[in-house]
């Protein structure tokens, strides 16, 4: 019996190697990459300039926009909907637990 071979754990034979190649990275070229595929996307088929629209024009299209009022008046109207129905439930439960109290107040003697 080898007894130096013996262990509670099993060791590897041998270590893990791993396949890493180092790759140089220059930040000018990506920023410069970066740069040319957003020039080249802001171009239509015709090859004129289209420039972004700002933040501010962004918003008030967004704004302007019909669909959006109509979406958060809805949303609003939902809101109001939906608080009633709980301000009511609420009421409508403190009601009948005045009478449910005063029920077991009456019963409690028999």
């Amino acid at each position: 019996m080898n007894w130096n071979k013996m262990s509670l754990f099993k060791l590897p034979n041998r270590h893990k190697r791993f396949d890493y190649i180092p790759r140089y990275y220059d930040p000018k070229k990506e920023e410069l990459e970066k740069k040319i595929k957003q020039a080249e996307s802001a171009t239509d088929a015709n090859g004129n300039y289209q420039r972004e629209l700002s933040f501010r024009q962004q918003t008030a299209d967004k704004w302007g926009n019909t669909d959006f009022k109509r979406e958060a008046m809805r949303s609003n109207v939902r809101l109001i909907i939906i608080f009633g129905i709980i301000l009511f439930a609420v009421f409508f439960l403190f009601q009948y637990l005045d009478v449910i109290g005063t029920f077991i107040d009456n019963n409690k003697g028999k």
